[in-house]
């Protein structure tokens, strides 16, 4: 293996690394989303940025040496190519998984925000919605503002 390749895997090595990382991360991020922990919840989302960056820097190192080298193979996750290097392989697969766990985190932010929108309508007071014979809502009125008796 040239000097050239050898570097390409010892950044891919890190790229897998940080994917590591990152599902770490997102694994405590999910933890403090399910507890309600907002400490542990910031924390998670600077390690989350943090790591992003990092991501972000060491797949243009890649991509240049990719270009340098006419690595092409390595220039994104299109069909299957056994000549690619396990590395590649491997974090391509961590990358998924980051996805899904991301997505995972991002359906129970959704859900927590509409669990407050309703307790918050609830405090304000707010009526159902009600339908006119057409099918169109009407506007709900606050029975009163918040804060007020």
């Amino acid at each position: 293996m040239n000097e050239m390749s050898a570097s390409l895997v010892a950044i891919l090595n890190e790229q897998i690394s940080c994917a590591e990382a990152m599902l770490a991360t997102l694994a405590r991020e999910n933890e403090a989303l399910v507890a309600g922990d907002a400490e542990l919840l910031n924390s998670a989302g600077a390690e989350k940025a943090r790591l992003v960056e990092a991501l972000d820097s060491l797949e243009h190192e890649r991509r240049a040496l990719s270009d340098a080298i006419g690595a092409s193979f390595l220039s994104g996750d299109e069909g299957e190519n056994r000549s690619r290097p396990a590395e590649w392989r491997a974090l391509l697969d961590l990358i998924a998984e980051c996805k899904q766990q991301n997505e995972r985190n991002g359906a129970l932010v959704k859900a927590r925000s509409e669990q407050v929108r309703i307790a918050l309508r609830a405090l304000r007071g707010t009526e159902a919605a009600l339908y006119d014979p057409s099918g169109l809502e009407h506007a709900t009125r606050s029975a009163r503002p918040l804060g007020t008796a």
